[in-house]
């Protein structure tokens, strides 16, 4: 019997995968390092929504729905 949590899965998810002995963590295939600083919140958004960047005109109709999402709410 192993003592802690090495080998435990707690959950799974094709949003992201952590390799905690290198220190790493992927979003949707990206490294985090990837991505920080360089996507605005719209993009990331639907990058974990729908799993792939959006062409221009979707990212424009999507950053819309954000928008009122955030004064709805």
């Amino acid at each position: 019997m192993s003592v802690g949590l090495d080998d435990v899965v707690a959950a799974e998810t094709s949003l992201s995968s952590v390799d905690g002995a290198r220190g790493v963590l992927i979003v949707r295939g990206l490294s985090l390092a990837e991505l920080a600083g360089y996507k605005s919140f719209e993009d990331l958004s639907y990058l974990l929504f729908e799993g792939q960047f959006a062409d221009l005109p979707r990212r424009g109709d999507f950053a819309a729905a954000l928008g009122a999402a955030r004064v709805g709410a």
